[in-house]
């Protein structure tokens, strides 16, 4: 019996859980080319019922009302608004901010949540049934409440038996988070945040004031903190704040509505301060929250494994936080922690609630994409080829020969096996370097990612090296979910793939990606060090490339020359 997960609001997705195993899971971004794509996720529903070879026996779908039921209903509305949080249509009136507003303090909360929740259902439910039944698909469907669909992404896929999970974002289903317990598969909700004193529209809000993009440029605020002098602004406690005696997130403001709040805070607070220090105010203050928390629900539980996920997870520095806190064992960021990740966490829930299977193993792969033959990958060389834009040889090492280029100070496009999970290349979508010149990042930079001076890139380790690069290393890290602190005498190892503050984001590669550790032996055998530079494969501003056509037209269209893709390693003309 397998459940199939269907997420059709921003940052759709499907995946595939069948007695606690993922047989597959894809974002549809990566079918349309169209970053944190919104909408009926046909191409990933297809792909993954392909890929799985197994009969679906229920249907589970995230997020019951609010965002996604006008997704549902009225798709328009909703891409209407993913063109406004990436800045590519007109900025809306005061005027118009502030109806929106109006309409957000009547319904974020979702109250009353029958009637939410009937809407939803029925609704919802009649819009998705007849899109499912275009694709030939007639099941049962179960929803799953918003940050149910979190909880149980965490949980089930952390290998704890008992944990707290923790999940923490802008809004869904009239909530902004959630805490649980998970004791030998069974979740029970503790406590609970409401949607109108949310920390995750806070920091998007910030991000916004910074004239960066909502739900996807918040990982640039952070960076930016970095840069700053310590700085505080209590104006931020008025919009969100965790009051340790309510148990609650709390807000004084009346706003709401991420664009007027991100109005209101360049009006009466960016003002006043350079961009750097209240990029750090906004980081320090949603630091303090978030661990007040962990810590209180640590107290008054006792348990000290932490599972979470939701948009606010995916900032490294508070994750990292919490993993050096005294009171958390371990920690289990779950790698898709955004709202891309709802398919599979309500298939994760439902799964559980029909076959009561729990998977005592945390998950340490998430290569759960497409993946292509050497045929096909060759059929699109000889295209290339045939246009003069290219030349290819097949490698009988492949991962020999690209060590020697990248021991050559080169950068190389690395392609090879299932497509990653979420939103994090893990060495079969990336772009790789020698991580100990400086000149590396500016390189990778100028020639294909073009990101702002601040924004760092992240590394790939050998797990066992791990120790011996950061302080404290505490837990092991797949998924390039957490920061780290370098130590200072290996620093300069690190450079290319490190902030200014001597963080870096690893992925700690164990024996999960054979290929990608025999590549990362051999550069340790050339530099000493079995650490690369490690950046997502795509083009500024799309998505992480998912086809061989995809991969040489990004080979194609930036300024890089080397790819090493399957057994093939290719070098680009006319440069």
């Amino acid at each position: 019996m397998s459940v199939l997960g269907v997420h059709n609001a921003h940052d759709a997705g499907a995946a595939i859980v069948h007695r606690g195993e993922v047989l597959s899971a894809v974002n549809e971004e990566r079918f349309t080319r169209r970053k944190n794509d919104v909408g009926f996720p046909m191409h990933s529903i297809r792909h993954v019922i392909g890929a799985s070879e197994c009969e679906t026996d229920f249907v589970a779908v995230p997020w019951i009302g609010g965002s996604a039921l006008v997704s549902r209903i009225f798709p328009g509305m909703e891409e209407k608004r993913r063109r406004l949080w990436r800045k590519e249509g007109r900025k809306q009136s005061r005027t118009v901010m502030h109806l929106s507003n109006a309409l957000y303090n009547l319904t974020l909360n979702q109250e009353p949540r029958w009637f939410w929740r009937g809407l939803g259902k029925g609704l919802g439910g009649s819009v998705i049934s007849k899109r499912l039944a275009g694709l030939g698909i007639n099941k049962r469907i179960r929803f799953v409440e918003h940050h149910a669909a979190h909880a149980a992404s965490a949980y089930y896929s952390s290998g704890f038996k008992e944990a707290l999970v923790i999940t923490l974002d802008g809004a869904g289903d009239g909530l902004s988070g959630s805490v649980s317990t998970g004791d030998n598969g069974d979740l029970k909700r503790i406590n609970e945040f409401k949607a109108s004193a949310s920390l995750g529209v806070l920091y998007g809000a910030a991000t916004l004031a910074c004239d960066m993009r909502y739900s996807e440029d918040e990982g640039k605020l952070m960076s930016l903190a970095a840069y700053s002098y310590p700085a505080e602004i209590p104006e931020l406690s008025n919009i969100s704040r965790y009051d340790e005696r309510a148990r609650q997130l709390v807000s004084g403001s009346r706003v709401r509505y991420e664009f007027l709040l991100a109005e209101y805070m360049k009006d009466h607070i960016l003002w006043k301060y350079n961009r750097e220090a209240f990029a750090y105010a906004v980081q320090k203050h949603l630091e303090e929250q978030v661990l007040k928390i962990v810590r209180q629900h640590i107290k008054e539980t006792g348990i000290r494994n932490i599972a979470v996920a939701g948009g606010i997870f995916s900032n490294i520095i508070v994750n990292m936080l919490i993993n050096e806190m005294a009171e958390v064992k371990d920690l289990f960021v779950f790698p898709q922690m955004g709202d891309g990740g709802l398919a599979l966490g309500s298939a994760y829930y439902v799964d559980f609630q029909e076959n009561g299977t729990f998977n005592r193993n945390q998950v340490d792969s998430i290569y759960y994409g497409p993946e292509y033959g050497e045929g096909e990958i060759e059929d699109v060389l000889k295209k290339y080829k045939k246009k003069g834009s290219i030349s290819y040889e097949r490698k009988r090492d492949i991962a020999s020969h690209a060590a020697d280029v990248l021991a050559e100070d080169k950068i190389v496009l690395w392609f090879q096996g299932r497509m990653e999970y979420g939103p994090r290349a893990l060495g079969n979508r990336s772009v790789l370097a020698l991580p100990n010149n400086p000149s590396n990042r500016d390189e990778a930079n100028m020639i294909i990612k073009k990101r702002p001076y601040f924004q760092p890139f992240a590394s790939t380790m050998l797990e066992e090296e791990a120790k011996a690069l950061l302080s404290p290393c505490k837990g092991k890290n797949r998924f390039m979910t957490v920061g780290y602190r370098v130590k200072p005498d290996r620093f300069g190892e690190l450079v290319a793939a490190s902030h200014i503050d001597m963080t870096t984001r690893p992925q700690m590669l164990g024996k999960e990606n054979p290929m990608y550790r025999n590549l990362l032996l051999r550069i340790k055998k050339k530099t000493g060090t079995g650490a690369l530079l490690n950046t997502s494969f795509n083009k500024h501003g799309m998505p992480i490339v998912m086809t061989p056509e995809d991969a040489l037209w990004t080979l194609e269209n930036t300024g890089a020359r080397y790819l090493a893709i399957g057994n093939f390693f290719v070098e680009k003309k006319g440069r």
